[in-house]
């Protein structure tokens, strides 16, 4: 008799897995379908197929593709937390306990920053099966079309152009379909229309990444790196031609008798195209390729190529359309000087900036809103730093400028929470100055959060990866900068004062993602359709995410404290975040502020599922995903 061989086991699927149950290895398994997960598989690692699995096959087998928005992962304890070991839901019901390395081994490939010149997912493609069915990108048939479809997906976010002429603009993307070979080669000779400008490619290379409202599977492998491609090989054109358009105005200019300034014709677009395309490939840099420095180097080239042309010092004769570029180009270059900690090249107060900001028309414009906010981050990031030295910079004046620096932002955020008074018109313009300044009052909680999260938290991490200014578990210092005595005696605000202060932020900033990510974005103030759109956009421009992890990190170690104090009966050191507690009604008050803290990390995680069609940032929406599973079990 033959001895009898034991087939190994089928993979299992990520629940299961976590679980450390056994799974049937069906698609989905009997678990998942049970329970109403999704059911999710990730190729194994460990080391190929066995020998009598490669006899038996016949062909390749397809690795199943990381997914869009993934299963939120079964939970773990968080051993760095202060919590117990027992865990329990607010009703009180027991929660099952998991190893931290479940969720370490599950978050790796996702988490931080991605830098996709750095680190590019390889495969053999000869072994890749894709399945039936064409598969199509975004494209279309003129420049156009490329605009209309930018006043759709991009100005709601950052307005760089002037509103359309008239309100009635619709998407007309044209599907191209791509054969399932050489995705990450796709050539310019595949699209019906080559965009002409600098501006138009680097609009193209936002926009292809954008899946068409019919593919049925925009998160596929074969999907995500058909978009990558098409929207790298824009990015490369449209840098080429910054340089050419450049030259050419410059040569242009120098020809003309009229001085610089007065020789530009603001009307033409063309004079402003390389300033606007670096803008775009400064936040593609970011958003899609992760790469930091490349980010920032075109935000500089913006800036450069900008007093060039002399945008930065027009008066008040400056155009709408020279405004908005000066100052988008400036906006940029603050991003990207607060996401490297660095200071920006040019300053908001260079006594040489004379061109206005843009106008909205309303009575509190969103642009100067925006830029002051990116400033207090810098401001905050800069003045944190101080307190960590040991300088002889005297205690009481690094305590006047914390205090200075958290009136600042407070007065920022009464701006803010001010109703704009719109005039009667709808369009774009409505639509942008609403989610322009929902991003502003993201930007200014996050500054408000980065001044006091250390000093109410004291760094304990929570993520996997360190970004955002937020430790990481994985590589977390000996001795923080932070740690010592003199922290603590320049910080001019308690513990309490600051987890108070953080709380609040940390809830605003909920609200507005999930003002964002509301199915009505695109309408008016007054409910009537602000563009003539066939479709909703689905996405979010996520140059902002940091917003989405100081947010996410405040609202789960508050939880995490509350809960084990909500455990262990000991709630009253926890007064100052309740709304005027009473004994008798303690926990009650806790027990909703528990809910609140859920639905605010549900409102967040519900709009940056929104932003994971940009992989340079996809990893935050994972990190935030992993730690709101391992707070809140899934069963």
């Amino acid at each position: 008799m033959h001895p009898i061989q034991k087939t190994p086991s089928r993979a299992a699927c990520l629940a299961c897995r976590a679980r450390k149950i056994r799974c049937d290895g069906r698609h989905p398994c009997s678990r998942c379908s049970h329970k109403g997960l999704s059911c999710v598989y990730r190729p194994s690692r460990r080391g190929g197929l066995r020998r009598s699995a490669e006899l038996a096959t016949h062909r390749p087998v397809a690795p199943q593709p990381l997914p869009q928005n993934p299963i939120l992962f079964p939970a773990v304890t968080q051993q760095s937390l202060p919590i117990p070991t027992q865990r329990l839901s607010i009703q009180g019901q027991p929660e099952e306990d998991y190893d931290l390395t479940n969720i370490l081994n599950l978050l790796s490939p996702f988490s931080g920053i991605r830098n996709l010149d750095l680190d590019v997912p390889r495969c053999d493609y000869q072994e890749i099966s894709y399945g039936p069915g064409p598969l199509y990108l975004r494209a279309y048939t003129s420049d156009e079309d490329i605009f209309n479809a930018y006043y759709i997906h991009i100005h709601p976010f950052l307005s760089i152009l002037q509103p359309p002429l008239s309100d009635q603009i619709s998407d007309r993307p044209v599907p191209v379909e791509f054969p399932h070979i050489n995705l990450d080669n796709i050539e310019r000779s595949f699209l019906p229309h080559w965009p002409t400008s600098a501006l138009t490619l680097a609009l193209s290379a936002v926009l292809a990444l954008i899946p068409l409202p019919q593919d049925p599977k925009p998160s596929s492998d074969s999907g995500v790196r058909s978009r990558r491609s098409c929207a790298q090989l824009f990015a490369e054109a449209a840098f080429g031609e910054v340089d050419k358009e450049i030259d050419r105005i410059c040569q242009e200019l120098s020809q003309s008798s009229v001085p610089m300034k007065q020789g530009m014709d603001a009307s033409s677009l063309s004079l402003l195209s390389p300033v606007l395309a670096l803008v775009m490939l400064s936040l593609y840099e970011y958003c899609q390729r992760g790469n930091l420095s490349r980010m920032r180097s075109r935000a500089n080239q913006a800036i450069t190529a900008a007093m060039d042309l002399s945008l930065h010092n027009s008066g008040p004769t400056a155009t709408e359309a020279q405004r908005r570029a000066w100052w988008s180009a400036m906006f940029v270059l603050y991003l990207s000087s607060v996401d490297q900690q660095v200071s920006p090249i040019i300053t908001l107060d260079d006594q040489r900036i004379t061109t206005p900001y843009p106008s909205f028309r309303v009575s509190s414009e969103p642009w100067p809103l925006l830029l002051q906010a990116e400033q207090a981050i810098i401001s905050v990031s800069e003045a944190i730093n101080d307190c960590g030295t040991q300088s002889t910079m005297a205690v009481a004046s690094v305590s006047e400028r914390i205090l200075r620096l958290d009136s600042e932002i407070s007065t920022l955020l009464r701006d803010l929470d001010c109703s704009p008074q719109l005039e009667l018109r709808t369009g774009a313009d409505a639509r942008a100055m609403q989610d322009m300044r929902t991003i502003a009052r993201v930007l200014t909680h996050s500054a408000r959060l980065r001044l006091h999260r250390f000093r109410a938290f004291m760094d304990i991490p929570l993520f996997l990866n360190k970004h955002c200014d937020i430790a990481a578990i994985q590589k977390r210092d000996a001795a923080h900068p932070l740690s010592g005595p003199r922290f603590e005696s320049v910080f001019p605000f308690t513990e309490q004062q600051s987890s108070l202060i953080c709380l609040k932020s940390s809830l605003a900033i909920a609200r507005a993602y999930e003002d964002l990510a509301a199915p009505d974005r695109s309408r008016s103030p007054s409910g009537t359709p602000a563009l003539d759109t066939t479709a909703e956009t689905g996405h979010i421009l996520p140059f902002f995410m940091c917003g989405a992890m100081q947010g996410s990190y405040v609202l789960l170690m508050t939880y995490y404290r509350l809960r084990a104090a909500l455990l262990s009966d000991q709630v009253s050191i926890y007064h100052h975040l309740l709304h005027q507690p009473e004994p008798e009604s303690e926990m009650q008050d806790a027990e909703r502020l528990l809910r609140e803290l859920r639905q605010g990390i549900e409102s967040i995680l519900g709009s940056v599922r929104l932003t994971t069609i940009f992989e340079g940032v996809g990893g935050m929406n994972h990190e935030i995903q992993a730690a709101y599973q391992a707070a809140f079990v899934v069963s």
